[in-house]
């Protein structure tokens, strides 16, 4: 999925997650934070039934503290020169009435692997650089080896690390099935859920 950092004070921070997220009503957004006892709390903004936070739970966009480790796109609400930071995709100025949203969306792009140049390196770098290069459209997202996008594949809730070829199988061989079945686009988000070894039982 993809991820982005918002940083700033929490007022303005509050009000472009709120834009943000009344922009792109077409998406699932959810908002990560940590409270004081330092656990983990998820907001599904725009959500205000059960059955709508169900359907969430699949987000196609999460926000993460901006004092996050990981490395991610940030959109900077503090109101300084962002230029000396390479993995600012915007600022956002609460009187400006005319930030493009949808652009912010779309140059955000999924998360990448995490990894130094040692522990991967097959596009030549390590993910720091690769975010940043992608950032300055030096590089494609889908150049990060794994950093299968399109597809995302999770075993017992935890994400699983799909390199390019098996990801590109994996889709290829499911919209090829589902391309006869009525109601399927080529342009759809398919999820599939495959339950335990009982699901038959």
């Amino acid at each position: 999925m993809k991820c982005l950092k918002v940083k700033g004070e929490q007022a303005v921070r509050r009000e472009f997650i709120s834009r943000f997220s009344a922009a792109l009503t077409d998406r699932v957004i959810c908002v990560i934070s940590t409270n004081p006892s330092g656990e983990i709390e998820a907001v599904f903004p725009g959500e205000s039934s059960i059955e709508g936070l169900l359907e969430s739970i699949h987000p196609d966009l999460v926000i993460i503290p901006a004092d996050s480790k990981l490395i991610a796109p940030i959109v900077d609400c503090s109101g300084e020169v962002t230029s000396a930071n390479p993995l600012v995709l915007a600022a956002f100025d609460v009187e400006d009435e005319c930030t493009d949203y949808a652009s912010i969306y779309r140059n955000t792009f999924h998360l990448l692997p995490q990894n130094t140049e040692e522990e991967c390196g097959r596009c030549g770098m390590d993910c720091r650089r690769m975010a940043e290069a992608i950032l300055r459209g030096d590089r494609r997202e889908e150049e990060c080896f794994y950093a299968s996008g399109r597809i995302e594949v999770t075993v017992d809730g935890r994400p699983l690390k799909v390199g390019k070829f098996p990801a590109e199988m994996i889709e290829g061989s499911l919209r090829g099935l589902l391309s006869s079945m009525k109601g399927y686009r080529e342009d759809s988000d398919i999820m599939i859920r495959a339950k335990g070894s009982n699901l038959y039982s």
